[in-house]
């Protein structure tokens, strides 16, 4: 078995990590558009889903102690959007990450007999699945102009406020400003 430090699996985790650290970081930008859009609801699972992603960073870097490594990739230098097409980048982005990048890098691990990294990129690529899921579901009730409004009742929570209402749609006040704006002026 090859040493750890010289190993593609050294330098793969540490790709990893640095994917990782920027989906955290991109995640954040795109809650804070999402809170611009008027999507407090969609902005906080944004920053939920970073800090998944933080704890995945982290336990990508525990591989190491120190010392330098170099690495090359290729990483997204995106451009934040609107609400809906950063849902879908990141559905996108997620995809390839639990598909392809951690499937192989887990495949290597196992074939340079390091199982314990083969074993976390696997159970990371399991929260993968779910971020891209996520995203893909919200982007598709922006689609069907169901942020907003279900086809049942169910309770609605001001997420600043805590204030309550069942109803199949939520109350205006829940609603992104620019909508508010419009219901006052007409």
């Amino acid at each position: 078995m090859v040493p750890f430090r010289q190993s593609k699996t050294a330098k793969n985790l540490l790709i990893s990590y640095s994917a990782e650290a920027q989906a955290r970081t991109r995640y954040n930008f795109f809650a804070r558009r999402a809170e611009d859009d008027g999507f407090i609801q969609i902005a906080r699972l944004f920053d939920e889903t970073a800090e998944q992603e933080y704890e995945h960073a982290l336990r990508f870097f525990k591989f190491f102690n120190g010392g330098d490594l170099e690495i090359c990739w290729n990483f997204p230098a995106g451009v934040i959007e609107d609400t809906h097409s950063n849902l879908l980048s990141s559905a996108e982005l997620e995809l390839y990450v639990h598909d392809v990048m951690y499937k192989g890098f887990a495949q290597i691990a196992l074939e340079e007999g390091f199982k314990r990294a083969a074993d976390t990129l696997d159970a990371i690529s399991v929260s993968e699945r779910h971020h891209e899921q996520l995203f893909r579901e919200l982007a598709e009730n922006i689609d069907r102009d169901q942020v907003f409004r279900k086809n049942k009742e169910m309770d609605w929570k001001c997420l600043g406020c805590g204030f309550l209402h069942r109803g199949k749609e939520a109350p205006s006040k829940f609603r992104p400003v620019s909508n508010l704006r419009d219901t006052l002026n007409s």
